[in-house]
């Protein structure tokens, strides 16, 4: 409807314009002349202004949310990397630098030596830092653990954490009880370790992968 208003205020405009060019070559009396030029005034007036410019409204873009820092990493572990530990009851303990979300773990089998029989499940321990994995090794035998060669371990904003090898030996004497094992670990009774067993040649430790983006 404002296209159709447009194209008729347009016509009489020009249609008011002709009289009055007529009268004025006409030569006509100046009562007709004056007639004409108080019809074109307000049209002329109310005309619309053709310097208007249209504003797009800008389309709404969902945000793109990309978990911000650095990735985590280990930052310290139990036995240390290249060091030995007694052999029989163990409690892994490896502790990232940020804190991480409990339910998202890895710990696979690397190349250069065994992995060793561990529970299902570690447990993300008070200071939310730190994972504790119940395991036992036996004597004389290298092992080396990947963590999070397939990613798994993020922190708590979704960062998945750097891959990680741990290497340690187990050695004479062994441990026998869970009391020992959390003393020698740092732990405590408090830090138990959840107890699920493996699935039996499992041979490695981890959730499902995440789902894809």
């Amino acid at each position: 409807m404002s296209g159709c208003n447009g194209v008729k205020h347009s016509g009489h405009v020009k249609a008011t314009a002709w009289v009055l060019l007529d009268a004025m070559r006409s030569k006509l009396s100046t009562t007709r002349a004056l007639a004409a030029l108080a019809m074109l005034a307000p049209l002329l007036s109310a005309a619309p202004s053709q310097a208007q410019t249209r504003i797009e409204e800008p389309n709404e873009v969902a945000p793109l949310i990309v978990p911000g820092g650095p990735s985590p990493k280990v930052a310290a572990s139990y036995p240390a990397d290249g060091a030995s530990a007694p052999a029989g009851v163990i409690v892994l303990k490896i502790t990232f630098d940020q804190p991480m979300t409990a339910d998202a773990w890895a710990y696979g089998k690397a190349d250069e030596a065994a992995f060793p029989l561990c529970l299902a499940h570690p447990r993300l321990l008070n200071d939310n830092r730190s994972f504790a994995l119940l395991c036992t090794v036996s004597a004389g035998q290298a092992y080396a653990i990947s963590i999070n060669a397939d990613p798994r371990f993020a922190n708590t904003t979704g960062r998945i954490a750097k891959p990680y090898v741990l290497h340690f030996t187990a050695t004479q004497p062994e441990t026998r009880d869970m009391p020992a094992a959390l003393a020698q670990a740092g732990l405590t009774a408090a830090d138990e370790p959840v107890m699920e067993w493996n699935d039996p040649g499992k041979g490695v430790s981890q959730t499902p992968p995440p789902p894809p983006l």
